[in-house]
């Protein structure tokens, strides 16, 4: 059956709808915007030159000049007629500005003192962001404890460093990986090769049978050349001579060079905690010292122990090891590092004399203030019995 074709006035309504909706449809450009003569030309020579010579401030033509560069690769069609009207909307009032007109010489100043105080702004980020970087690398820096990272069939010989680089990590995992698929391959091979060895003594035994009965017999796995099992070995000596290499970095020594950097590091570590301690006996509170002095003893213990222990325990625990805590400790049976560090709280001898007379002074001072303020406690209490008498 045959299909009637449209009539006249269905193909001209036809036309006419295809000629309204083509021109709704948004154009498709095969190349960016940028390249069109149609654009470039009117855009660049009259737009950004106008800007660039109607700018009232460096400032402003800096932003603008920035405005352009950051868009040139625009392809959208909405995106460019978007960008194009704020650059001419902003050309009219850099025209106006030019021209004496105050309110847009006021709006320009304006605008460009907030640009000079947003690129500020965000050069302080830049830099605060720079600084939090450069702490951060500071503080998660390898450092060398002067330990030793021993040899092992994925490293060689290294020192050792905490934190641990991320890229040393990921070179012992990932030998770790590559070992266990050559181990798993070698497995495999070997599989391979039994059963080649089977196919061949089957082969054979049907060879006899078929040379005692005349017949012909073509071998394929006992022909002698070796065709199917040469790929085989050459892939499992190749596995072999990565084993190999796995046993010689195992057995590598260590280099004199690294050995003394390891040691003059466990020195240098030594020398630091020392440094700390002495810092804490002089009245640093340390992260460490915090650390010791939130410590207590364990559970069983501490429910054995009376209040008093408690105490001296919790005493017993800072770093000084003089006055009222060396005396602690020397009850509780600490040994001190300097036992006559306390004779120092009495002075010198030849400034004894001097110091037991500023300490009557201060006695004498002491007992003036305890009796003016034990008189004026009384007349306190004087007025107040007067003053609830009245009442």
């Amino acid at each position: 059956m045959a299909i009637p074709l449209p009539s006249p006035a269905t193909l001209a309504h036809r036309a006419r709808l295809a000629k309204l909706i083509s021109e709704l449809r948004p154009t498709n450009f095969n190349a960016p915007l940028t390249r069109l003569r149609a654009h470039r030309i009117p855009t660049l020579w009259t737009l950004y030159r106008g800007i660039m010579r109607d700018a009232p401030t460096e400032t402003i033509r800096s932003h603008m000049r920035e405005f352009f560069r950051t868009r040139r690769h625009r392809r959208a069609q909405g995106d460019v007629t978007r960008d194009l009207r704020i650059a001419h909307n902003r050309w009219e009032v850099f025209k106006k500005a030019r021209t004496g007109d105050e309110h847009f010489q006021t709006v320009c100043m304006r605008y460009s003192r907030m640009i000079e105080g947003a690129r500020i702004q965000a050069r302080a980020d830049y830099v605060w962001e720079q600084e939090g970087l450069w702490w951060e690398r500071m503080r998660t820096r390898p450092i060398m404890t002067g330990g030793y990272l021993k040899p092992s069939l994925y490293n060689k010989p290294l020192p050792r460093l905490v934190p641990q680089p991320l890229h040393i990590t990921g070179m012992i995992v990932a030998r770790r990986k590559a070992r266990a698929r050559r181990a798993a391959l070698q497995e495999t091979l070997k599989e391979y090769m039994k059963l080649i060895g089977i196919e061949r003594d089957v082969e054979r035994r049907l060879l006899q049978k078929a040379r005692r009965d005349g017949e012909a017999f073509e071998a394929v796995y006992a022909d002698g050349s070796g065709g199917w099992s040469q790929p085989i070995l050459e892939q499992s000596r190749r596995l072999a001579r990565s084993f190999e290499l796995e046993r010689q970095r195992a057995a590598t020594p260590y280099p004199p060079e690294l050995l003394e950097q390891i040691k003059a590091a466990r020195r240098e570590k030594v020398a630091n905690k020392t440094r700390e301690r002495e810092r804490e006996r002089r009245g640093e509170m340390t992260n460490r010292l915090l650390r010791q002095m939130r410590q207590s003893p364990p559970a069983h213990r501490l429910a054995k122990m009376s209040e008093r222990r408690r105490r001296m325990d919790a005493i017993a625990r800072g770093a000084s090891e003089v006055g009222y805590v060396a005396k602690v400790k020397r009850a509780l049976g600490f040994k001190l590092r300097d036992p006559d560090a306390w004779k120092a709280e009495a002075g010198r001898p030849e400034n004894k004399e001097m110091l037991d007379r500023m300490a009557q002074e201060i006695e004498k001072e002491n007992a003036r203030r305890r009796s003016l303020a034990l008189d004026d406690n009384n007349t306190t209490q004087e007025h107040w019995t007067a003053s609830t008498n009245n009442a």
